[in-house]
Order: structure tokens, then C-alpha cells, then sequence
């Protein structure tokens, strides 16, 4: 079975597709400025300004961040935590000084806790 991509070789292939897709726009100024019959220097400018152009061209193309599966899961992992309290594995009813959330000790003091075979 194949594994899933993991997150540098993800980042790796975007820097790639990023630095392609620049060399391409680039060459590509040059390519249309030697339609004109230009200088060598028009044809470095042609060059330099299609490199200026494309680098944020394809940062806006490539995408950037956690692979689109990753971002899933983690808005499904999210959104089951807020649709059950009793995902974390508490009842979420605890304080820190361990008295439940209605100030009860456990001594049996509350009105939950009496005796029912007394009744």
C-alpha cells in the first residue's frame, strides 16, 4: 500500500512547481522580446521582469500550508469536539479543587446523593 506524501516531501515539490513556474514565465518575456528583434540587454530585461512577474504569480498559484486531507481531518477532529463535551475524556464538570461544578464535596451532601432505600 502507499503511503501518504509527508509534509517535506509536499513542501519540496511546491518550492519546485514555485521556482518552475518562474523560470517559465521568464523565459517566457524573453521568448516574446526576441520577436522584436532586441538587444542583448532588452532580452536580459525581458528576462529579469518576467522572473519580477513570476515569482508572485506563482506563489499565488502553488498552493501553500497542510496538504487539503490534513486540513480535513483536522476540521473534522474540531468539529466532533464541540458537538460532544465528552470528547476530551472528561465530563468537563471537574474544578481543579475537585469539587464537581455545583460546589458538592462528595460528602453526600446534595440533593442528588440521598439515601433511597429510606424513602
Amino acid at each position: 500500500m502507499v503511503d501518504p506524501i509527508s509534509d517535506a516531501e509536499r513542501s519540496s515539490f511546491n518550492r519546485r512547481v514555485t521556482v518552475g513556474v518562474t523560470l517559465l514565465v521568464g523565459l517566457s518575456g524573453g521568448l516574446v522580446a526576441l520577436q522584436m528583434d532586441p538587444t542583448p540587454l532588452q532580452i536580459v530585461g525581458a528576462v529579469a521582469f518576467g522572473l519580477v512577474v513570476g515569482y508572485p504569480l506563482a506563489r499565488f498559484v502553488v498552493p501553500t500550508g497542510p496538504a487539503p486531507a490534513t486540513r480535513q481531518r483536522k476540521r473534522r477532529r474540531e468539529r466532533r469536539i464541540e458537538e460532544n463535551p465528552f470528547a476530551d475524556g472528561g465530563d468537563g464538570d471537574e474544578r481543579d479543587d475537585g469539587t464537581g461544578s455545583n460546589g458538592d464535596d462528595g460528602a453526600g451532601t446534595g440533593s442528588r446523593s440521598r439515601d433511597r432505600g429510606g424513602r
